[in-house]
């Protein structure tokens, strides 16, 4: 065995080198910790308690109150509601589909409204409460409430959502409110506004003037910060920092409440419109509609029969007639007539002898009396709603003449009502049927023989219940009345 000289000279100094070189190595090392150290600890302090502070709190999103709606006298049209309601937090829950399936016991929880939830938590994150179900009864909440020590993740909420009390009587005038699409998220402006929309069961108006004055109903929403742990669950809720929610603005129609809930009781079981409107002011009393839908049936979420039931149904309930229904004006029209004869110079003693029928080009042109009227003035043809005295005025006056007429009374125009989908109807002229074949040039042309159906309200006139009714209050009124709803 090979003996080690440890007095050897040449191997002392190699030890030495290695020692001087692993302890130069060593201090260098402590020395970058060192300062590392005091980086973190001493010159960047600031920064990063900043940090650890944002680590700490979190900021939640108070959802605000949806402003009301109201008639002239203060009745409400539009409200709020206390909305019982089941919400899942994901990171509470072992197991998602187990949960579902617990709750489904006391719940109905279909397989798309499960595919909905998936998709949601996914989209969400784990730590966002997600609905399963919204509008319970009571005696469903209770349930639930009940067996929420076997059912992890599970929160019972007492939340808002929207109430209509006057339910169809109202549908066509304040619309309806609905869940939040992917659409309604692209086109918020920041991500506040993208935070409050994600919000559990959070609804935007969809129709109506729920729809056009979504931002003033909307309100602002509050702020709270809340204390959570490393894993993002919150321990504590600062209350006493908390920014509260600002309800949105309260809309105050022109309708009044107890006329709207009337003519829609006269109406029932027809297809019909009725429209009141005050002849000095301009304001919309009354604008009902038959059959109607009830906008809170869209507020929970429309059953897919009565969906169907609703768009295949013959008299068009989800049509709102008063302003997008456009139908032959008839021998409502024929005052404007008698007012355009008049400005051509037509005296109102003028008489006409009706027969019952008139021929004009290659045809008969029937009055809807067949043994006729006998000799009437114009008075007495309005009055009797006489046809041929019209004809026979109809075979002189110019159509553009007789169109100018009409517009000057409001028809073949919209209003600005804030209620979308509006119709001008048609007053046709030389230049609209010049549009309206132009790619026809052969029937371009403007023959006399069609304004003697257009001065009854026949052929091309069309008008809205709206556009009548404006016509009315002018004629009796003398002024440019303009309707109004806000």
């Amino acid at each position: 065995m090979p003996v080690i000289n440890t007095h050897d000279p040449e191997r002392q100094e190699i030890v030495s080198r290695r020692t001087f070189l692993f302890g130069g190595g060593v201090s260098l090392l402590f020395v970058g910790i060192t300062g590392r150290l005091y980086q973190l600890q001493i010159a960047d302090y600031d920064k990063y308690q900043d940090l650890a502070q944002d680590n700490q709190f979190n900021r939640r999103v108070l959802t605000p109150l949806r402003g009301e709606i109201i008639d002239r006298f203060g009745n409400v049209l539009a409200s709020n509601r206390k909305n019982f309601r089941i919400l899942l937090i994901p990171e509470q829950s072992r197991d998602i589909n187990a949960t579902l399936d617990k709750v489904s016991k006391y719940i109905q929880v279909t397989d798309e409204k499960r595919a909905r939830i998936i998709r949601e938590i996914r989209r969400r994150g784990a730590f966002t409460p997600v609905e399963i179900k919204n509008n319970l009864s009571w005696p469903d909440f209770s349930r639930v409430n009940f067996e929420l020590p076997h059912l992890a993740g599970i929160l019972p909420d007492v939340g808002e959502t929207r109430d209509y009390p006057l339910g169809e009587a109202s549908a066509f005038v304040i619309g309806y409110v609905g869940a939040v699409t992917d659409r309604d998220l692209a086109a918020q402006e920041g991500n506040d506004a993208r935070t409050l929309l994600r919000q559990p069961g959070f609804k935007v108006g969809r129709d109506g003037l729920e729809r056009t004055y979504e931002k003033e109903l909307r309100g602002q929403a509050g702020k709270m910060n809340v204390k959570v742990n490393a894993h993002g669950r919150v321990i504590e809720e600062l209350t006493d920092e908390a920014t509260p929610p600002v309800q949105g603005k309260t809309l105050t129609l022109t309708i009044d409440a107890e006329l709207q809930q009337a003519a829609m009781k006269e109406l029932e079981g027809e297809s019909a419109a009725a429209v009141v409107m005050d002849t000095v002011t301009g304001d919309i009393l009354v604008m009902a509609s038959t059959p109607a839908f009830n906008p809170n049936d869209f507020n929970v979420g429309i059953d897919a029969d009565l969906w169907k039931s609703l768009t295949n149904s013959p008299y068009k309930p989800l049509l709102n007639k008063p302003l997008s229904g456009v139908y032959p004006p008839g021998s409502t029209f024929k005052v404007v007539s008698a007012i355009a004869a008049q400005m051509t110079g037509v005296k109102t003693s003028q008489t006409a002898h009706c027969t019952g029928k008139i021929w004009y080009g290659n045809r008969y042109f029937h009055c809807w009396k067949r043994g006729g009227h006998g000799t009437l003035d114009m008075k007495g043809a309005i009055k009797h709603s006489c046809d041929v005295y019209f004809y026979e005025i109809a075979k002189k006056l110019e159509i553009d003449v007789l169109a100018d007429a009409a517009r000057k009374f409001g028809l073949g125009q919209t209003y600005e009502l804030g209620v979308p989908g509006q119709k001008k109807g048609i007053i046709p002229d030389r230049e609209w049927k010049r549009q309206y074949f132009a790619g026809q040039p052969e029937n371009q042309t403007w023959f006399q023989g069609e304004t003697l159906s257009v001065i009854i309200g026949q052929g091309y006139v069309t008008s809205t219940p709206l556009q009548l009714c404006v016509m009315a209050a002018r004629i009796a009124s003398g002024r440019a009345v303009r309707p109004r709803l806000v």
